[in-house]
């Protein structure tokens, strides 16, 4: 059975169910006495015009995340994608032995399992010491876009093949120069407390090389580790060490891209817009760098020509990924998160359900035969409030990834202009008309 005849048939039974139950007292759907005593018309509606379209926010906030991101990767519609790591060092203790003799300084990050792109390929690091101390903005946030000064000569130069999956850290080696530096202020106690060693040591920043393959995910845990020995422990093969842990609260990822010769090369202004009809009838979403897709619905006015009195039983809006653009290294999430956008496309708040529950556009077909993935996302209470609303015709929608300020997931979806009926853009509509001239 497809998608619409199986939607259709759902909803005829749901109103049918609900003209069995309801009564005058029933406030979730107002239909009372004309309804029971007159004759029903249940209506299909699938031919309501929905367009699409690309936005970019202007930035994402990133205080506190529960991941880092780091690395860059090129992609062929979106283009290259970059994250860095900005971190200050924090310890709640900054004494050493006086006879500690230094060994080595290492740059601990840990895997959570998140990655996107290719790993098999060699990745490359730099690591610098900031100029500029670590500080939110106004409003106590760090977003995408904060960055500050650091030296461009670099403490650390590293490649690496990652495996995220197989190892639980990632360890490197920073240069000993830069170790035996932070070693002695604290063994000789030029260094005693926060505020001394944040004074000395403002911050790392962590950059990725140029062509780099993929974007890993590094938990706020990470650390920088001091190793050392002790004179009586010579003959013992075990290392003493010392950790500077990431101070969560003051560490962040700032993600980047280069549009250049894309379909969003023109989106400088969160208000501009790239239509599905100029970027090959596709919208679409891009975590970190905040691409996010826009819904219009500007036609519902013509419900109010029908016939008779009526009331809308059920509203979804489904749109499909294009599965051509989607690999084992660029997977699909199964959901995206829907919010209210005025005509700025600001966001105007989370979207609901009758039941005050959040909604989210999840999978409701998946089809290797014909290479179909589609979202669904109920909007009848939207729909109603956009009805009733005095400025409900600003209204939009927009679909964002789940975790779009801790990931670089991307997607393409298709706009109702899809030479495919199985993969347009659509909204189908269950409506009941009732007292019929």
């Amino acid at each position: 059975m497809s998608r619409n005849k199986s939607t259709l048939l759902t909803a005829i039974i749901i109103a049918l169910l609900l003209f069995m139950s309801c009564s005058e007292e029933d406030a979730s759907i107002t239909v009372g006495e004309d309804w029971i005593q007159s004759d029903t018309r249940v209506i299909y509606i699938d031919t309501i015009e929905v367009n699409s379209s690309t936005f970019k926010f202007d930035s994402l906030a990133v205080s506190s995340t529960d991941r880092l991101l780091l690395g860059s990767y090129q992609d062929p519609i979106f283009g290259k994608t970059e994250s860095k790591i900005f971190t200050q060092l924090a310890n709640s203790t900054y004494t050493l032995d006086r006879d500690a003799v230094f060994d080595s300084i290492a740059l601990i990050l840990h895997f959570d399992d998140y990655y996107y792109n290719d790993t098999t390929q060699v990745q490359s690091l730099k690591v610098y010491e900031l100029l500029q101390s670590i500080k939110p903005s106004d409003d106590g946030s760090f977003y995408t876009t904060t960055s500050f000064d650091y030296d461009e000569n670099p403490v650390g130069e590293l490649v690496f093949i990652p495996e995220p999956t197989r190892e639980d850290s990632l360890h490197l080696r920073l240069n000993d120069s830069y170790g035996r530096l932070l070693f002695s202020e604290l063994r000789d106690n030029e260094i005693n407390n926060s505020d001394e060693f944040l004074n000395a040591h403002r911050g790392l920043l962590l950059s990725p090389g140029a062509n780099n393959t993929v974007i890993l995910g590094f938990l706020p845990t990470s650390s920088v580790r001091l190793y050392y020995s002790l004179p009586d422990e010579l003959e013992d093969d075990t290392l003493n060490y010392f950790d500077m842990d990431f101070n969560s609260s003051y560490s962040f990822h700032a993600i980047s891209s280069d549009r250049t010769g894309t379909y969003f090369e023109t989106l400088k202004d969160q208000e501009n817009v790239v239509s599905s009809t100029e970027a090959g009838g596709m919208s679409y979403v891009q975590g970190g760098v905040g691409l996010a897709t826009r819904i219009e619905i500007p036609n519902l006015s013509g419900l109010d020509y029908i016939e008779g009195k009526g009331t809308l039983l059920s509203a979804n809006l489904f749109i499909s990924l294009n599965t051509d653009t989607e690999t084992s290294l660029l997977p699909a999430g199964e959901s995206l998160s829907a919010y209210i956008l005025d005509n700025k496309n600001e966001i105007l708040g989370t979207l609901y359900d009758y039941e005050g529950n959040e909604v989210i556009a999840s999978v409701t077909t998946q089809s290797s035969e014909f290479s179909q993935l589609t979202y669904g996302l109920p909007i009848h209470y939207f729909l109603d409030q956009k009805r009733s609303a005095t400025n409900g015709d600003n209204w939009y929608l927009t679909l964002t990834g789940t975790e779009q300020s801790q990931s670089v997931n991307r997607y393409g979806l298709f706009g109702q202009d899809s030479s495919n009926d199985n993969l347009r853009l659509q909204i189908q509509l269950i409506y009941a008309v009732y007292d019929q001239d």
